[in-house]
């Protein structure tokens, strides 16, 4: 039996880090790290087709989006389908950069 993984994507216009929350654990742990040089609709519309194959794939159970407000906004409008059904938080702040303690904090608020 797999355990329940809650996706937490921390992103901007050009890069994001996506970490796993196992159930029951405090601690975000990093899975990868997309990069890409293209607008920020490009970007998230790649970011976003990424994130629902994962999805449908059963890689993350619940999906938790950290983005500055004007990118988390396109971000969202991205998303479709089986991403968009996990979606269980959203952080409107840009944390690209922040250390992980202060990244916990915050998504420990929403979880």
């Amino acid at each position: 039996m797999s355990s329940h993984v809650t996706w937490v994507v921390v992103a901007d216009d050009s890069r994001a880090t996506i970490y796993a929350v196992p159930r029951g654990m405090a601690r975000l742990r990093e899975v990868f790290e997309l990069r890409c040089s293209r607008q920020a609709g490009g970007f998230g519309a790649e970011l976003a087709r990424h994130l629902e194959e994962a999805r449908a794939e059963g890689r993350y159970d619940e999906l938790v989006l950290v983005a500055a407000p004007a990118f988390l906004g396109v971000l969202r409008d991205q998303l479709s389908g089986v991403a968009r059904s996990a979606l269980v938080g959203e952080i409107g702040k840009d944390l690209v950069g922040a250390r992980r303690e202060i990244l916990q904090e915050e998504v420990l608020r929403v979880l």
